[in-house]
């Protein structure tokens, strides 16, 4: 496990996921459109999104999600994913990022054993293709090796 910075209220590392699609909608509503949001990182325990054009959350709402997870060999889905946004961080464009927990005890999908896996598969790939990012950079892109002067 990766040594946690003192603001960080994560338990599991964060995950790039650059391939990673998702949509949202609000759970109160029952015929509400699934929106496109832009998927910043993932764990098995929850993700962080910022959402598109000028709609808002809360701390608190609960949403549902559609994640796709695309490779090379094919796209990993899941639908009716449960989520409660956690927290909202501003970023640097003062557009706000939103971290999300999934709830695994909103739904009977969000509680079988196969939404579990789905998304700790997810995770493991992310996982792999990030180690696999890191080894192939040019050593001149990671922070830690670049020349100061």
């Amino acid at each position: 496990m990766v040594a946690k910075q003192p603001h960080e209220r994560r338990q599991l590392r964060r995950l790039p996921a650059a391939e990673l699609k998702v949509q949202w909608r609000p759970r109160k509503g029952l015929f509400g459109r699934f929106r496109p949001a832009d998927g910043q990182d993932f764990t098995r325990a929850g993700l962080s999104l910022y959402l598109d054009g000028d709609d808002r959350l809360e701390v608190g709402d609960a949403i549902e999600l559609r994640i796709e997870l695309h490779m090379e060999a094919g796209t990993l889905g899941l639908d009716k994913v449960a989520a409660v946004v956690r927290n909202i961080r501003e970023v640097d464009d003062g557009k706000p990022l939103y971290g999300l927990e999934f709830d695994y005890n909103a739904n009977r999908t969000m509680k079988s054993e196969q939404t579990r896996a789905q998304l700790g598969r997810i995770e493991g790939i992310l996982e792999r293709s990030e180690k696999l990012r890191l080894r192939i950079q040019p050593l001149q892109d990671i922070e830690g090796l670049r020349n100061k002067g």
